[in-house]
């Protein structure tokens, strides 16, 4: 073969490389103003579903003031929560016009049909609380305003679906935006849980009674879930511009301190003789404010995602434009430069080009050309070794990301002190456990066991030995279980244990010898001498009482409290 015709087929294969290579880059840049435009999309449709969630979730604060109201509603307080079911339904509305899934979207369908689901189930509560305002207030029972509540509280998760679906676009399209989306959803969450704490006074402050049983444990439930979003949201936000950490101290300020010291105010009163100063309407007047301070974080949240895709969106749009300049450029010099540099170029180009696939396709242990000299190519060449180090760095930050995901959510179910799962944990798991034992005819038993004289034990020998207390108890507690069984911390120095496939006799054997281990454990008091312990225990079947967890752990709960009145130290069946 001629040099002449070596020279043009090199010049052909240079040519096609580059031609390769400038389309695999522009196919990358055209796929990522794709992305950036979803991106944009994505996040309008997330504020949406947030704002059907914050609208619905809203209604709550005039419907809760009228269940607290005279039959019939003054004027003032029937047009208020008129206007709060129009703006709920128009936000609906607007979220069902771009809810729109194709025939493969499951997702998107599934979101449309929850959204169904959440119209209907919200004219089925309003329709039950219109019921109730017909009634005097006198004769509006606390499980019935309760029940109202709940109702109305049911609708918000049925719009979940959709958000977790915008918000799952807006992450995929631009992975960026997932901490300013994730905090976003977890700010409405927030209020959402707020709103809901507020609800479950709606009974007793109607009724100026202390709370009961039921509202009590659902009081704590709803706490511990704030608690635990708050901390996912520091989490999120730690490092964010300055804007989006005024906001959370605004929140923290409003909602946390102001909001708190109403909150607790309002507890003490439930837990003691019920005269709380405050019917729901007050309540809400002073509560509903204080919270909305969520909402604005949620809402700087949402415009910084919205301001990072638009301006990714304009980047991509810059980068597809410099691209084909630059292609059309590069095709002219290319084919005036072929003759001169297809020894220096197109074979090291073609390695590179082909590492560059390798690199896209996250293969990072590919082998890559080594440079040969001084110029452009040599340049070319130590880029890609070093986006090969950026690749493998960013795998590596991702499983890191990963393991500190696994780690937060296990964190998130253990008591710190003992290692025993918490309440919450307990709780999801007892509900699964009780719902299957039920479905397969099997008994349960739950055993609530609490410490005898731990304030005096704290108070005369040092927080440090009641620490040591609980560690010891935690322990024995660990030895005296069977695999299937259940245990947990359930508050202070009380801890629950739920039997599987068992029954009151066995139960209360359990007891016995759990109650003898712990009378031989003792503790080492602040003065070096060794501290003995003891503790009351309650328990309580299913044959007798059945699968439902709140009210086995009531009747465990008096069992115990009458074991400690029949002198401590011993087991009470309920």
């Amino acid at each position: 073969m001629s040099l002449r015709q070596l020279s043009r087929l090199a010049a052909l294969l240079l040519t096609l490389a580059m031609v390769a290579l400038v389309w695999r880059v522009a196919a990358v840049d055209w796929q990522t103003w794709r992305r950036t435009t979803s991106a944009a999309a994505a996040v309008a449709e997330l504020r949406l579903a947030l704002l059907a969630a914050e609208m619905v979730s809203r209604e709550r604060g005039p419907t809760n003031a009228a269940l607290g109201d005279q039959a019939p509603l003054p004027p003032d307080r029937a047009q208020a929560l008129a206007q709060a079911r129009q703006r709920s339904d128009s936000a609906l509305d607007q979220l069902a016009q771009v809810l729109t899934p194709g025939e493969d979207d499951a997702s998107g369908r599934d979101a449309a049909q929850h959204l169904v689901q959440a119209r209907q189930a919200l004219q089925q509560a309003r329709a039950q609380v219109d019921a109730l305002l017909a009634q005097p207030r006198a004769e509006r029972t606390a499980q019935a305003l309760r029940e109202r509540v709940l109702a109305m509280a049911a609708v918000v998760p049925l719009l979940a679906p959709a958000a977790g679906l915008t918000a799952g676009q807006a992450q995929h399209a631009l992975p960026v935006l997932s901490d300013d989306v994730q905090a976003a959803r977890l700010s409405a969450e927030l209020r959402e849980y707020a709103g809901l704490l507020g609800s479950h006074f709606t009974a007793a402050l109607t009724r100026q009674q202390p709370f009961n049983a039921e509202e009590r444990a659902a009081i704590e439930r709803t706490r511990g879930r704030i608690d635990e979003l708050r901390f996912l949201i520091e989490l999120r936000v730690a490092g964010q511009p300055s804007a989006v950490e005024q906001a959370w101290q605004l929140a923290n300020q409003r909602y946390f301190d102001q909001a708190g010291a109403l909150l607790a105010s309002v507890i003490a009163s439930g837990e003691g003789d019920g005269r709380y100063g405050l019917d729901p309407a007050g309540f809400a007047a002073r509560y509903v404010p204080l919270i909305d301070s969520l909402l604005a974080l949620r809402d700087v949240l949402l415009d910084q995602a919205a301001r990072t895709a638009t301006q990714a969106h304009r980047e991509a749009r810059q980068a597809l434009q410099v691209l084909v300049g630059l292609a059309v450029v590069a095709a002219l010099v290319t084919a005036a430069a072929a003759l001169i540099f297809h020894r220096r170029v197109l074979v090291p180009l073609a390695d590179t080009a082909t590492a560059l696939q390798a690199l896209a396709a996250n293969a990072v242990e590919v082998r890559l050309p080594q440079p040969s000299g001084q110029d452009e190519v040599s340049t070319v060449v130590l880029a890609v070794h070093a986006l090969q180090r950026h690749a493998r760095r960013r795998l590596q930050l991702e499983a890191e990301r990963d393991e500190l995901i696994r780690q937060l959510r296990d964190q998130s179910n253990t008591d710190f002190l003992t290692a025993l799962p918490n309440r919450r944990a307990f709780f999801e798991a007892a509900e699964r456990e009780l719902a299957q034992a039920q479905r397969h005819g099997h008994g349960m038993v739950v055993v609530l066991l609490d410490l005898d004289r731990f304030k005096q034990l704290n108070d005369t020998h040092g927080h440090a030995a009641g620490d040591q207390a609980l560690v010891a108890l935690a322990g024995a507690l660990r030895r005296a279980l069977r695999q299937g069984d259940l245990v947990a911390r359930y508050g202070g120095e009380e801890f629950v244990v739920l039997l599987n496939h068992s029954d009151l006799a066995a139960g209360l054997r359990f007891a016995e010898r759990l109650r003898e281990a712990i009378a031989a454990l003792s503790v080492t008091g602040a003065d070096g001498r060794a501290v003995h312990l003891s503790a009351s225990l309650g328990v309580c079947d299913s044959a007798r009482h059945g699968h439902h967890l709140m009210p086995l752990l009531s009747l465990a709960d008096a069992a115990m409290y009458a074991a400690k009145q029949a002198g401590r130290n011993r087991v009470q069946a309920a």
